[in-house]
Formats: C-alpha cells, structure tokens, sequence
C-alpha cells in the first residue's frame, strides 16, 4: 500500500492530521480494489490523459 500522508506531504498538499486519519482509510480502500483491476489492463491500452465529468451527463 501507498504512503498517503507522506505522497500529501509531499505534494506541498496542507492537510491537518486528523483529517487525513480519516482519509487514508478510504484510499487503502479504494487502491485495494483498483491495484487488481489495474493489472488486468492489456499493456497495449492507452490511459485517458483526460477525464471530464459534465455535470448531468449520462
């Protein structure tokens, strides 16, 4: 698993302690699901360099 105070601290990102107790949880969580997935992608598929998220899009 990732470091996530110390990838936020290391991004300059300035977020008290007790906030991130409560954060890291949640993205152990979310990398635990992901990692898997991840793997399974072909080698020859691009990743979407942009994501845009339109409100009210379907």
């Amino acid at each position: 698993m990732k470091d996530w105070k110390k990838i936020a601290s290391g991004n300059g990102l300035n977020i008290p302690e007790p906030d991130l107790d409560r954060i890291v949880p949640a993205l152990d969580g979310l990398e635990a699901v992901f990692r898997p997935l991840a793997a399974k992608l072909p080698a020859d598929v691009e990743p979407a360099v942009i994501f845009r998220a339109e409100e009210g899009a379907e």
